[in-house]
Order: structure tokens, then C-alpha cells, then sequence
């Protein structure tokens, strides 16, 4: 142990050397290598101010009979989960940096001018593009995006917000649009068929009172009969004259609700449906628990620590050579 230390002892200016270069190199580096500032914000679930104007086009669906089973991806976990997911979508996040052009700056300032190297370009730059929970039993979700520097980085995140909610605002503004046709589809196609079914019920009962008229006036029944035997579906016990003025009724009916109140239900809930103006009014997915702001610190490259580990890995260093030096000379004076 002795010997080691000694042997260490005498190395040391190449030790040190060794170190300082390394130590050189680190500084070099920490100063020369890209920074990363990382912009970020903190979200959780929205409250009703949040989504009013979503709950108002809903209320109105729903005042107009719209089951309330069609509105389950609309509660506000489902829009919260929604955006997070989006957030994250990595085809979002290169439509994003495509549109506003900062994958192509980004590639113009690298010299990149290959299509594989601008998928890894744009691979590393969507990396910087974040949404997560600090852990599993948080609801609370931090949003980041890094860029060069801090001003970037938060002007970019707001952009990202921005875009992706607009995405979510337009996409829940079509399936809102697309609940209300299918819903005035179906009230539509129900009220044609009960309305068809009350027009031929209505045919129907005009030909069982011409056969039941026929057969009273050849029975010479012209008042109405009690306790006549029962003849099927033909009223014939009404008695002629009361079955030609029915007939005479029956024919002169042209609205089928009149036979059928449920096509008068049916007619007004489609009247109520057809009225209603969906607004395209904005809302927010989330609510802020810390909005975008500036970083204070860069992200990478971390110097000091850089400086560090590349001054230890010097000193590593040279203590390998200084020893290995010592044991090839032991092995020669053996010899």
C-alpha cells in the first residue's frame, strides 16, 4: 500500500496534467455544447367556467330530448384526458413543428439537408415535448417543451397549448354537430314510419267500414243493434247509417297525428331539434395551476457538472497510466 501511494506520489504531475486537460476539455465543451431551456406549466381537470360554452351547446341537446348517454365524452375528465393525450400525440407534435416552421429552422441552423436526418431532427425535437404526472395517484399534469432559450421555450409551449386546444375545440365541435344530425336522422326516420303506419292503419279502417257499411245495407240494418254477435273486425252492429257517416269522416281526415298524438310528439321534438343553434364558441380542456413562464435555469447542458465528472475521468485516467507504467516496470526489473 505503501509502494502504491508512493508510486502514485511521484506520478502526480502527470496525474494532474492528465486532469487539467481533461478538465480543459469539459469546460470546452460545457461552453460551446447547445443549451436546452425548458418552459413549463402546470394543469388539472377544468371547472364549469372553463367548458361553459361547450355545457351550453349540450343543455340545449339535451332540452331537446338528446339522451344524456351520447354526452359521456364530453364530462371533464374525458376532455382533460383527451388534451393530455393529444399533448403527447407524436403526430401532433410534428404537425406543429412542421406548420410553424421550426423544424425546418432548426435543420437550417444544423445543415441538415437529408430527410433521414431531418426524422431524427424532428425525433429529438419532439422528445423536448412533454405531458406528465409527477406520479401515478396525481391527476395534476406538468406540461414542458424545451428550445434553445427561455423565451423561446415558454413562447413555444403557449403556441403548443394553443394549438392542441384548438384541435380539441374543433374536434368536439364536430361530434356535437354529428350527435345533432344523427339525432334528427332518427327522430326523422321514426317520425315517417309511424306516420306511415298511422296512414295505412287509417286505409285500413276506411276498407273494414266499406265492407262493415255493404254488409249492413244488405241486412236492411240502418240503426245500431245491441247484443248482436260479435262479426270479427266489422262493426257491423253500428248500423248503416252510423258506418257511412264514420266512412264519410274517415276519408275526410288528411293529418295523421290526429289518429296517432304520438306523431304530434315526435313532430315537436324535430321542430325543437331543427331550431337549435350549436355556437362554435371556444373552451378550455384544463385549468391552470401554474401558466407558462420563463425558466430560470437552463435545462442542459448542466457545466459544473460536466466540468466535474470530466476532471474525475482525467484523474482516472492518469492514475491508470501512472500505474500501469509501475507494474510494466516492475515486470521488466523481475525479468
Amino acid at each position: 500500500m505503501r509502494e502504491l501511494i508512493v508510486t502514485l506520489w511521484r506520478g502526480k504531475l502527470l496525474i494532474l496534467g492528465i486532469a487539467a486537460l481533461f478538465a480543459a476539455g469539459g469546460i470546452a465543451y460545457a461552453l460551446t455544447a447547445p443549451q436546452v431551456w425548458v418552459s413549463q406549466a402546470e394543469i388539472k381537470q377544468p371547472t364549469l367556467k372553463e367548458i361553459e360554452s361547450l355545457e351550453l351547446n349540450i343543455n340545449q341537446l339535451m332540452n331537446a330530448q338528446v339522451p344524456e348517454t351520447a354526452f359521456t365524452a364530453f364530462d371533464k375528465k374525458a376532455l382533460y384526458d383527451d388534451f393530455v393525450n393529444n399533448f403527447n400525440s407524436f403526430n401532433n407534435k410534428r404537425q406543429f413543428l412542421i406548420e410553424k416552421g421550426y423544424l425546418d429552422a432548426e435543420a437550417a441552423q444544423s445543415e441538415v439537408t437529408e430527410e433521414k436526418g431531418k426524422r431524427l431532427l424532428l425525433k429529438k425535437m419532439a422528445e423536448g415535448i412533454d405531458a406528465k404526472a409527477p406520479d401515478k395517484l396525481s391527476e395534476d399534469v406538468t406540461l414542458s417543451f424545451a428550445a434553445d432559450t427561455a423565451e423561446e421555450a415558454k413562447q413555444r409551449l403557449e403556441q403548443y397549448i394553443a394549438f392542441i386546444q384548438q384541435q380539441e375545440s374543433a374536434a368536439k365541435g364536430k361530434e356535437l354537430d354529428t350527435i345533432w344530425q344523427n339525432r334528427l336522422k332518427t327522430l326523422h326516420s321514426q317520425y315517417e314510419s309511424a306516420r306511415a303506419d298511422t296512414l295505412k292503419q287509417l286505409q285500413d279502417d276506411i276498407l273494414r267500414t266499406q265492407y262493415s257499411l255493404r254488409i249492413t245495407q244488405a241486412a236492411g240494418i240502418e240503426s245500431p243493434v245491441q247484443n248482436l254477435q260479435s262479426q270479427g273486425s266489422l262493426a257491423i252492429d253500428l248500423g248503416a247509417r252510423a258506418l257511412a257517416e264514420k266512412l264519410k269522416i274517415l276519408k275526410e281526415i288528411k293529418n295523421p297525428e290526429f289518429l296517432n298524438p304520438a306523431l304530434s310528439d315526435l313532430r315537436l321534438q324535430l321542430s325543437s331539434l331543427k331550431a337549435i343553434k350549436l355556437e362554435e364558441l371556444p373552451f378550455q380542456s384544463f385549468t391552470y395551476l401554474a401558466s407558462p413562464s420563463e425558466p430560470l435555469s437552463r435545462d442542459k447542458p448542466k457545466r459544473p457538472l460536466i466540468v466535474v465528472l470530466a476532471t474525475l475521468l482525467g484523474g482516472m485516467l492518469g492514475v491508470g497510466i501512472v500505474l500501469v507504467r509501475y507494474a510494466f516496470r516492475e515486470q521488466v526489473r523481475v525479468k
